[in-house]
């Protein structure tokens, strides 16, 4: 568990660290290293759901 919470930090400072890239230098290529990190860990996020809950379909 505390790696979940470890990577949503990492997330987290990835995301306001590209946010202020992009407003300190208005170049928009950063919002979409912005969007593509947060597909990244949307997809990511639903694997590890998924995992979660076959997990626990099989050991019931």
């Amino acid at each position: 568990m505390i790696v979940l919470r470890l990577l949503i930090v990492a997330l987290v400072v990835a995301v306001v660290a590209l946010g202020l890239a992009w407003l300190f230098t208005g170049n928009r290529k950063y919002l979409g290293y912005i969007g593509r990190v947060l597909r990244f860990a949307l997809v990511v996020g639903l694997i590890s759901a998924l995992l979660f809950v076959v997990e626990r379909v099989v050991l019931r």
